[in-house]
């Protein structure tokens, strides 16, 4: 197989990023719209999110349902802030570029009434709860800086250009951007021939970087019921409307700076991806106190159904040659969006969860989650998405999510928290990490009818990230580091 077959095929198994960011509903926005970051309270923070045995915590019901059942009075919760600092660093071919941004948003609100149960029978209490909680958190931001031999761009478009050629002996199957490509000279013909393509930048030092900055998350809001039979079961149900936010702006670009007699010089993409949608699903859960000092705690997650994802896509292309001044402003060759309708469901989740009591005065609780993320399913009625869903099925599988968590109470008033989560891979065969470690520690106060609670919460992950198609770039290498800040306020009635 010659030079040119060889890159045709790495095009067509990997598939163009140029083809996927124009249809940009792929495998990577059912990954990201599938996993989820439970938040919320500070106190829910603080103690590691492992309160799916330990219940009676609003940021609880979206993961155990049954946590209402726990309530004995109702309540009032507010997280007015959560500020979270991303210092993040992006390797690339021997250069590390840093990356930091500041981020708020609101954690939660919600309402819980605890009324008296069923009179002369053993279900002690009624509870019906409202509101809201952020289950996921799309803000972060990371820049891109490095060197490379050759020209990526150069290479891909030379690629895709053979591969236009070799199936369709005219420049009609040619689109905009490859033209682009053309005018720019990052592909010429081949000296002596019309139907054959190479690349003048094939052994140029080019420099490459680019910048992405994601804003956005889930919200979902939630109306919980649930029951307490004898202080010893407590069962709950909670319907969940998630709403998908998510703004994604990502700059890539290519500069000879070094190589006066090569015609091209610059080479830019701009691109602004929105998503908007809302969904539905079904959680259902179970604690049961066979003794004083123990909770046994399961739940159960129906698929969240998103039946319209909108996606808006917008791209602009700029570009100059030795011919044009980088210091004006390039050509601007394309601008155009693309819109596009969509649905997907998510997977089913579970829960397993224990917690320990010591003298009501501190708790030690444990819990389990898992979501098998190779049956996220995308679909439309107007593009049939099979090549996407065997590419879900074939890159992902099992995550596995471990929490610990502890409170101290010090004194009536006063208590101290600290927890660890650790989130396994959701990738199959290591083809790419997106494990994540979660410290955290927080305290607060309590009255009769009011309290204030405060966290402190340490997120670190690494991932491999490709700016362009992984046949003709290599990766860069992402440490992401996020300091988080909250504090919640309720009342008790």
């Amino acid at each position: 197989m010659n030079k040119t077959l060889k890159k045709i095929t790495l095009s067509i198994s990997i598939i163009l990023l140029i083809h996927l960011s124009i249809n940009a509903q792929n495998e990577i926005d059912a990954l990201r719209f599938s996993e989820l970051d439970w938040q919320g309270s500070a106190r829910f923070m603080g103690a590691g999110k492992a309160f799916s045995a330990v219940g009676a915590e609003f940021s609880a019901l979206n993961v155990n349902p049954a946590a209402i059942g726990l309530y004995k009075k109702s309540e009032v919760t507010f997280t007015p802030m959560t500020v979270s600092v991303y210092k993040n660093s992006s390797e690339y071919n021997g250069t590390a570029t840093p990356g930091q941004r500041v981020r708020y948003n609101i954690g939660n609100a919600g309402i819980v009434l605890a009324v008296p149960g069923i009179s002369s029978t053993l279900w002690k209490k009624i509870q019906v709860g409202f509101g809201y909680n952020r289950i996921a958190n799309f803000n972060n931001v990371f820049s891109i800086e490095g060197r490379s031999k050759g020209s990526p761009l150069g290479s891909l478009f030379t690629a895709e250009a053979n591969y236009k050629q070799l199936n369709a002996n005219n420049s009609s199957a040619w689109y905009d951007e490859l033209w682009a490509g053309w005018w720019a000279v990052l592909f010429d013909t081949v000296p002596g021939t019309e139907t054959s393509y190479f690349t003048p930048l094939k052994d140029v030092d080019m420099f490459q970087s680019s910048s992405v900055v994601r804003k956005g998350g889930i919200d979902e809001m939630i109306l919980s019921i649930g029951t307490n039979y004898d202080d010893m079961l407590f069962l709950g149900a909670t319907i969940g409307v998630p709403c998908i936010n998510f703004t994604e702006d990502r700059m890539y670009e290519e500069i000879n700076d070094k190589e006066p007699d090569i015609v091209f010089r610059y080479y830019k993409m701009t691109d602004k991806l929105t998503v908007r949608s809302s969904g539905i699903n079904l959680k259902l859960g179970i604690i049961y106190q066979p003794l004083d000092f123990l909770r046994l705690g399961l739940a159960f997650h129906t698929p969240t159904y998103y039946g319209n994802v909108k996606d808006n896509f917008d791209r602009k292309l700029y570009s100059a040659t030795k011919y044009e001044s980088l210091d004006m402003l390039p050509n601007d060759y394309l601008n155009y969006p693309n819109k596009f309708k969509y649905s997907l469901t998510t997977p089913l989740r579970a829960t397993a969860s224990v917690a320990f009591f010591i003298k009501q005065r501190a708790f030690i609780s444990a819990e389990y989650e898992f979501a098998d993320y190779s049956m996220a399913t995308m679909y439309a009625t107007d593009y049939n998405f099979s090549e996407e869903n065997r590419t879900i099925q074939k890159m992902y599988g099992f995550s596995h999510i471990a929490r610990i968590g502890a409170e101290v109470n010090i004194n009536q008033l006063f208590a101290i928290r600290a927890g660890y989560n650790y989130i396994s891979s959701p990738y199959k065969d290591e083809i790419n990490d997106g494990s994540k470690h979660y410290a955290s520690f927080g305290f607060g106060f309590r009255t009769n009818h009011f309290y204030g609670d405060f966290a402190y919460a340490f997120t670190t992950s690494k991932e491999k990230y490709w700016m362009l198609d992984p046949a003709f770039i290599n990766a860069v290498n992402h440490k992401f580091i996020t300091h988080r800040i909250v504090m919640t306020m309720g009342v008790r009635f």
